[in-house]
């Protein structure tokens, strides 16, 4: 059967009505957060749903990550993870200042470096104002790109921080230790680490 009309069936059986599918609730049924199991095509059984959403509302992912953009630490403010936002411009400002820093002495060793070249006895001192230059210089470019990086960090920060918002983890975390399966493809013994939630 071509996919066409096997889609096409589907949807005629579904809007048909079909023994096997759970009728919609009436007055009558129990609450919404039940699920009807189907024993046969006539009985069914109602029990308590087991896949509960929490109480908290959802983050958008999108306008977390748009916050961020505009103002690092306001995606994670946006989030409620509010230790995360003085962290986040404590960084920020420690390495914009820093750049500022080391960009102000580049040029101060730059105009030396140029002053000294530009005497008429040559200046000694013009190997040593080069090396400072391009030592501040290295310095400058890397606090460029530690800033650069936190700014990208902050927004994936806030893009799983949003995303993960309402997941809940549920109060059964286990641990198993298991032995190994050894076969022709391992053939040491061994064991595997199975981590439930």
């Amino acid at each position: 059967m071509k996919p066409v009309a096997r889609h096409l069936l589907a949807v005629i059986i579904l809007l048909n009505g079909s023994p096997l599918l759970a009728e919609l609730p009436s007055a009558g049924d129990p609450p919404a957060d039940s699920v009807r199991v189907l024993k046969g095509a006539d009985s069914s059984s109602w029990r308590p749903d087991t896949l509960r959403r929490t109480a908290l509302p959802r983050k958008s992912p999108g306008l977390a990550m748009l916050f961020s953009a505009v103002i690092p630490g306001a995606g994670q403010f946006y989030n409620q993870s509010y230790w995360k936002v003085p962290i986040v411009l404590g960084l920020g400002l420690y390495f914009a200042s820093t750049w500022l820093d080391q960009n102000r002495r580049t040029q101060d060793f730059r105009e030396k470096y140029a002053a000294s070249l530009a005497a008429t006895p040559p200046d000694p001192a013009s190997t040593q104002y080069l090396n400072e230059r391009e030592f501040y210089k290295e310095q400058r470019d890397t606090f460029a790109w530690y800033f650069v990086i936190l700014y990208f960090l902050n927004i994936a920060d806030a893009y799983v921080d949003a995303s993960l918002f309402d997941f809940d983890v549920g109060t059964d975390l286990s641990l198993r230790v298991l032995p190994g399966a050894q076969g022709p493809l391992n053939s040491v013994p061994g064991f595997t680490l199975r981590l439930s939630f």
